[in-house]
């Protein structure tokens, strides 16, 4: 996946508040007490007073709220990132009662986006929103080689999409995007991802957030926006198997598959009854048994029809989005139907900072996954410079019929205030040059030396903790290897156990092993993060004495906590029980 571009007004601001901070020697008066004269006091307090103000406008031009509308519910969200650490800045949620769909009740979601704005004091009116997925039409096409130019003269006179997609209604009638995230000119063919809604749909989404007092800046599809909610967390420890996410519940319900940024859509049928129960709460998966079923079919055939397509490898992890109350016993059942697949809940926020007061809001609502949506909306950005027609991927898709004007506007907004940064930074870095032969080079040194020292004194502590670890690991080992002079099945039974310990890592901790007597070992623990859970089932489904490794269930382990409790089970292939296979493989690795 394409990194996104990280010049913005934000980071203009900090580079110049780190130029002002250099030229002033990083002068704190709270780290280095040393005399100054009034006027560099004055200088310095003008000029940081000013920078923030400079930095809180830049940053307005790039922050975004998420909008998540459904029928029975309403969800704001603003996140921050730094670095690539995200943080939820500002979180809301609203009950909506009476509401049999959103067109019908269009002015009371008005009323009650305006209401959880206020009482989620959030510091944007630039808003990101999305439209069902039962709303759009989601397709990748593979079309002849053509130019961008090429491309769009035959857009220009509708002769393009209506030759290759056989849209239900007349072309004008759509809100269409496009990309080319493939080109194979050995062959003259490229893959072309188009998206389009109606623009009545559109409309009335945009609407309802102009109404509300916001303005609508990226018109997202929802299971793209689901797909975004990922840029939280760390990619790149992630299996690069295809992702696959499930959303289910009263109101959409469908699969998602992606690799490589290439999507396959598929709807999952729900009959009405169905999303009724769905929707109920149960205390067992009796009710919702024959539901799991069809499910389970339907995924099946979905699952089968993309590795035909795409002649890709098998999909490993099924993430579960939905906004049923019974949506962990919804996945402990898929577990058991798909034992090749880990199969979780997703939580947006487990990789993120979330501040007390809004982890508070959170524990309320035991279903985060119901908030990926919303998340995977705020992280989005409007693409002002057109950086993203350079780029392929599907976190970049906006369905607003005026993007181009409003990213014309947004755009003159930045320029404007670009400018007038540069104006008050050439002011700024005047003034501080006026009062540079009243601060001292010492100070500098001086601050340096202390953050010297703290940070030889971390690294001491932290070379003293890794050896208290390894240390630790190595006698744990070296105690279970002492087993390997045992009978037949302990003889076995200390390969696993080593080769458990050893692929466990420093984020993985084992509480429970439990031997039946036969082939099968249960194993309780719990890591750091979902995507650790994820790595340690890749790594000992690749010992060879094993027959087969299933992720049985993955949890929170306590309530407010990220750390994720998991239960596997694994069976030890039959003939590694017999002492001779298993010295004949042991020689074999040798």
């Amino acid at each position: 996946m394409a990194k996104k571009k990280t010049s913005s007004n934000k980071d203009l601001a900090n580079q110049l508040k780190d130029l002002f901070s250099s030229i002033s020697f990083k002068l704190d008066k709270d780290k280095i007490k040393k005399k100054s004269s009034p006027g560099s006091g004055f200088i310095s307090k003008f000029s940081n007073s000013i920078i923030s103000m400079l930095s809180e406008y830049s940053v307005q031009q790039e922050e975004v709220v998420g909008i998540d509308i459904t029928p029975n519910s309403l969800k704001l969200a603003q996140l921050s990132k730094k670095d690539e650490e995200w943080t939820v800045e500002k979180l809301a949620f609203r009950h909506l009662d009476r509401i049999e769909d959103v067109k019908s009740s269009a002015a009371k979601i008005s009323e009650e986006i305006q209401t959880a704005f206020k009482s989620g004091k959030f510091t944007t009116t630039n808003a990101a929103v999305s439209l069902p997925v039962s709303s759009s039409i989601v397709k990748v096409i593979t079309m002849p080689l053509m130019t961008d130019e090429e491309m769009l003269k035959a857009i220009e006179y509708d002769s393009l999409w209506e030759n290759l997609t056989q849209l239900p209604d007349a072309v004008e009638e759509y809100s269409i995007f496009h990309q080319t995230i493939r080109k194979d000119s050995a062959q003259n063919l490229m893959d072309v991802l188009f998206v389009a809604s109606k623009l009545s749909d559109v409309n009335q989404y945009i609407d309802i957030v102009n109404k509300a007092q916001m303005n609508p800046i990226v018109m997202d599809v929802r299971c793209f926006a689901l797909r975004n909610a990922f840029e939280t967390k760390n990619m790149k420890k992630m299996t690069k198997a295809p992702l696959a996410i499930l959303e289910m519940g009263a109101y959409e319900n469908y699969l998602l598959i992606l690799k490589e940024e290439v999507p396959f859509v598929s709807d999952i049928f729900v009959s009405s009854k169905d999303k009724e129960i769905l929707g109920a709460e149960h205390k067992d998966q009796k009710s919702i048994s024959p539901i799991i079923d069809r499910f389970s079919m339907q995924i099946k055939q979905n699952l089968d029809s993309y590795s035909s397509r795409f002649k890709s490898e098998k999909v490993q992890n099924l993430f579960l989005v939905s906004n049923s109350p019974n949506v962990n016993e919804i996945a402990d059942a898929f577990s058991k139907k798909f034992k090749d697949m880990a199969v979780m809940v997703l939580d947006p926020f487990n990789s993120m900072v979330v501040p007390q007061q809004i982890k508070e809001k959170l524990n309320a609502e035991s279903n985060h996954s119901s908030y990926t949506a919303v998340a995977g909306l705020a992280t989005r950005k409007l693409d002002i410079f057109g950086y993203y027609q350079k780029v392929t991927g599907v976190n970049n898709i906006n369905l607003l019929p005026n993007r181009e004007g409003v990213r014309k506007t947004q755009r003159t907004k930045f320029i404007s205030g670009f400018a007038l940064i540069a104006v008050i930074a050439i002011l700024i870095i005047s003034s501080s040059l006026i009062g540079y032969n009243y601060f001292s080079k010492s100070s500098e040194n001086s601050q340096d030396l202390v953050d010297y020292s703290k940070i030889e004194n971390q690294l001491s502590e932290l070379q003293l903790k890794m050896m208290k670890l390894k240390g630790e690991n190595k006698n744990l080992i070296e105690g279970l290897k002492l087993s390997e002079t045992a009978t037949t099945n302990q003889d076995t039974a200390a390969k696993v156990l080593v080769s458990l310990a050893e692929k466990a890592g420093l984020n993985i901790a084992l509480s429970t092993i439990v031997f039946d007597g036969s082939v099968q070992y249960k194993i309780e623990g719990e890591a750091m993060s979902d995507s650790d859970v994820i790595n340690y089932l890749s790594r000992i489904r690749e010992i060879e004495i094993f027959e087969s490794v299933v992720l049985e269930k993955s949890f929170l382990a306590t309530e407010g906590s990220n750390i994720k409790s998991f239960h596997i089970n694994i069976d030890v292939k039959s003939e590694f029980m017999s002492r001779k296979n298993l010295d004949r493989n042991k020689e074999a690795v040798e």
